[in-house]
């Protein structure tokens, strides 16, 4: 168990990597090229995950922009998921509004291009789906989180077929992606998932200087936007992220209203309504 002046001193660090990228965003990014913003926020991201002790594994290929338009389709362990990402490929986010209040890091966040939705306000997806569209069209990379929530990495829940909507209509592809917190032991990292009621504060005081831990982000093969309706994609995407993670694979699509009710692998209906980190 890492001592109180040991996680104390993490998050000092913390707070100096996070206003360091943010000065730099503020002073220097309107004088630098597209190419030397992208490595400034690749070497940031790398910072965070240095900070809080997590060696990033990638497996599969990641995403450039000589492919084309491309949708990314993962599961959702916490905040820190979008580090991981950074630290490998450009890619704008969708991410719940509340991100945008965050200290900092919602600051951060909003300067990097991020696509907030305001998940109380159901005609707010039409807006989002719209700028999900423009993105894919201008050849971004566009990362969502189709479980809706976060969970602790234990299961995988349902992906929802509507953020997947805007590839079908710009013929991009859908990348699923896994991602894994492990310890040492190989056992499943306790202290980076945000689920619950769990505040910033909080996992970052969990997350700071705890020793070390493994994150493992696996690209998996891309899936013709083209090539089926929505929900069949989604639940392939949905199918390919639970094989890799090994769990069970996707039930039929038939089934996901009757999953979304009752929770997926034992896992409780009241975690498909826990607040997303992004």
């Amino acid at each position: 168990m890492p001592s109180t002046p040991r996680r104390v001193f993490g998050m000092f660090r913390v707070v100096v990597h996070l206003t360091r990228g943010a000065t730099k965003m503020l002073l220097l990014f309107p004088l630098i090229g597209r190419e030397r913003q992208r490595r400034e926020i690749k070497r940031w991201a790398e910072g965070v995950l240095a900070i809080f002790g997590l060696d990033l594994v990638v497996e599969g290929t990641p995403p450039t922009p000589a492919n084309g338009p491309r949708l990314l389709a993962g599961n959702h362990v916490s905040w820190v998921d979008i580090y991981a990402y950074l630290s490998v490929t450009e890619v704008t986010f969708v991410a719940k509004s509340e991100v945008r209040a965050w200290p900092l890091v919602g600051w951060l966040a909003s300067r990097i291009g991020t696509i907030f939705v305001e998940r109380d306000r159901p005609r707010d997806a039409v807006r989002v789906g719209n700028e999900v569209r423009a993105a894919l069209a201008d050849g971004t990379v566009v990362c969502v989180f189709p479980e809706g929530t976060t969970t602790d990495g234990t299961v995988v829940l349902p992906f929802s077929s509507v953020l997947l909507s805007p590839a079908i209509d710009t013929a991009a592809h859908v990348q699923p992606v896994s991602i894994a917190y492990h310890a040492p032991d190989g056992t499943l990292c306790d202290r980076a998932p945000f689920t619950g009621d769990a505040t910033l504060v909080g996992s970052l005081w969990r997350l700071a200087g705890g020793g070390r831990s493994t994150v493992r982000l696996t690209f998996l093969e891309p899936i013709d936007g083209g090539s089926a309706d929505r929900r069949e994609i989604a639940r392939r995407a949905e199918d390919a992220v639970r094989r890799s993670l090994g769990h069970d694979p996707a039930p039929p699509a038939r089934d996901v209203a009757s999953r979304a009710r009752q929770g997926l692998s034992g896992a409780p209906a009241a975690a498909l309504r826990r607040p997303s980190s992004a």
